[in-house]
């Protein structure tokens, strides 16, 4: 007959678990140190017991303990949280309350004069301006033969209007006046003779006007782009050919923070229009653009009048946080 092997099992009593920490308790109460005790014991008996520290640092232990919010990896409150990672809670959530509202970005295009008003948290814009392009001159009118067949000159184009970027302070909630240029008329083009005499001169283009940004309580210029001159009109052609109208000058920027300014780019005097500095927004067609120049009217039998000169084009102003 196998008689099975039974391993036997040794089971401390819990009464002398008992007995040793009352026997504990009672040395710690005569010596007047504190004793740091083993881990409490199971229902299995007493736990492993380690090394006991020297009176004095558990004495300097007991007086300094560990600074719980310093320790984020391994202190734990009496629910196991980790309490590192409550204290970022914490400190997220007084994030919260000091922000109560995220401010969201976004952008207002201006073609026409208007009002800008910041959203609620909004205390700084970046703002780009361009000044309204001058009108194009128009064209001088041919002269009549025989004695005065020539050409008239061709009319001048009208500068560009200038531009301004740049980043300004604002006041949530608060009114800004957004003015934006008009551009300049083009210039009316010569009449051709009529009996035998020289044709008549062009008309000169108008300038352009200026985009600007105002603070609105105290009539404050934040920042001013201003619009390109206007094309000059073309002579009348006679007994040699007209002269060509002068080219608008083009407009230039400003800003109370600095920023970056550029000119506008200027009319010539063979008629086209100047071309408007580039932004980091893509301009509309035509915008800000200086107008060309009028056609000159050509002379001979039947003389032809001079061309009109086109209008400059508007301005525009883009507000973006």
């Amino acid at each position: 007959m196998n008689l099975k092997q039974h391993p036997v099992t040794t089971r401390r009593p819990r009464v002398r678990s008992r007995v040793l920490l009352a026997s504990l308790a009672a040395a710690a109460s005569l010596t007047g140190q504190v004793v740091a005790m083993a881990p409490a014991a199971s229902a299995h008996g007493p736990g492993p017991s380690g090394p006991m520290p020297a009176p004095a640092a558990q004495q300097k232990q007991k007086q300094n303990p560990p600074d719980k919010d310093k320790d984020h990896g391994g202190n734990r409150d009496d629910d196991g949280d980790d309490w590192g990672k409550e204290r970022e809670k914490d400190k997220d959530k007084d994030k919260d309350k000091k922000n109560p509202s995220q401010v969201i970005h976004g952008l207002q295009q201006f073609t026409s004069d208007n009002t800008f008003t910041p959203p609620p948290g909004v205390t700084s814009v970046f703002v780009q301006a361009w000044g309204a392009g001058g009108g194009g001159g128009g064209g001088g009118g041919g002269g009549l033969s025989p004695a005065r067949a020539y050409n008239g000159g061709n009319g001048g184009g009208g500068g560009a209007g200038g531009f301004t970027w740049c980043a300004v302070q604002v006041t949530p909630q608060t009114a800004y006046g957004v003015d934006v240029g008009d551009g300049g008329d083009g210039g009316a083009g010569g009449a051709a003779a009529t009996t035998g005499g020289p044709g008549s001169a062009g008309g000169a283009g108008t300038a352009g006007t200026a985009s600007s940004l105002t603070r609105s309580s105290d009539s404050t210029l934040l920042l001013n782009a201003t619009g390109g001159g206007g094309g000059g009109g073309g002579a009348g052609g006679g007994v040699v050919d007209g002269a060509n109208g002068a080219g608008g000058a083009g407009g230039t920027g400003w800003c109370s923070t600095g920023g970056v300014n550029l000119n506008g780019g200027n009319g010539s005097s063979n008629g086209t229009g100047g071309v408007a500095p580039d932004g980091i927004v893509g301009l509309p067609p035509n915008t800000a653009a200086g107008g060309n120049g009028g056609a000159r009217g050509t002379g001979g039998e039947a003389a032809r009048p001079g061309g009109n000169g086109q209008d400059g084009g508007n301005g525009y102003v883009v507000i973006y946080w």
